[in-house]
């Protein structure tokens, strides 16, 4: 589904705000010497290409479709949140490979200036995440983008605990501690990001729409005596699709029985893409005896 305008400009507002921190925190992270600072960096360098490829997408879906292309470029939104994942899933793979060389030899962290540095960082992200709440619904990357800002934030509450530890204690094992924490934290949102976006990519059910609901909801039209060959799938976000084939023993009724399993599709499942095919229930068991015999 493409975006709005109104969205589009906040993804650049948080997309400006994110890659003007992003150096900050980076340069930060080198100077304090804070794997939980650097995690929050790399984060944020990830979250500045990940809103960027949501931007680019979101104005190559507003493209129309061509002959060649039937749907149009609404699929980069999905490719772009699958991107997102990925890149973060290698993003957690390495906070770990790091946090586990520093807890076996913790290095000194400047922790006061990591604390002032990491609540910044809090700040932008809490900002970032206020924008792009309202449009986080409208679309998978949008919600990627928002996931992207929220998490960072969440790594930022890990950076300043690890900070304010230090500092009172000196126990220098909280950063990489810290750093596992943050890891652990984006795990799971990381697999439903990926899991919904290659489930879209392989035409998957979507998975709040049941299709044995859907069969049955269709057979509970008049007229109909068999559903098959019913496929349901997401073309990308809030886009749904349903093909099915309909045997009815009421020829004369075919438009009535097409319209209402239209409006069953659209009213109670919200999908408005289908192709609905009507077949006389004679022709189909004549038809499938026949595929029967051949076999």
């Amino acid at each position: 589904m493409s975006i709005n305008a109104e969205s589009r400009l906040r993804l650049g507002v948080v997309l400006a705000l994110t890659s003007s921190f992003m150096v900050v925190e980076i340069i930060g992270s080198l100077l304090t010497n804070s794997l939980a600072l650097m995690s929050d960096a790399f984060h944020m360098l990830t979250d500045v290409g990940g809103l960027s490829l949501c931007l680019l997408a979101s104005f190559f879906a507003m493209r129309p479709p061509t002959p060649k292309r039937s749907f149009g470029y609404y699929r980069l939104e999905i490719l772009a949140a699958l991107l997102n994942g990925i890149i973060l899933t290698a993003l957690v793979a390495y906070i770990f490979f790091e946090a586990y060389k520093r807890l076996l030899n913790p290095p000194g962290v400047l922790s006061f200036e990591m604390l002032v540095i990491a609540t910044i960082g809090l700040a932008v992200n809490l900002i970032g995440a206020r924008i792009l709440w309202h449009s986080s619904k409208e679309s998978l990357y949008l919600g990627s983008a928002f996931l992207h800002v929220a998490m960072d934030s969440l790594g930022s509450v890990g950076a300043i605990s690890a900070g304010l530890i230090i500092l009172l204690t000196g126990w220098r094992t909280a950063d990489p501690m810290a750093s596992v924490a943050i890891g652990l934290i984006m795990v799971p949102s990381i697999y439903r990001l990926v899991k919904e976006s290659f489930n879209i990519l392989l035409e998957g059910a979507p998975e709040h729409i049941s299709p044995k609901e859907v069969e049955s909801s269709l057979l509970g039209i008049e007229g109909v005596k068999e559903v098959h060959d019913m496929h349901v799938w997401t073309i990308t976000s809030g886009i749904h699709s349903v093909s099915v084939h309909i045997t009815t023993d009421r020829p004369e009724e075919w438009c009535c029985i097409l319209e209402e399993a239209r409006k069953v599709l659209k009213e109670g499942f919200k999908i408005t893409h289908s192709t609905i095919q009507i077949e006389d229930e004679e022709r189909h068991k004549l038809h499938v005896s026949k595929e029967d015999k051949n076999h």
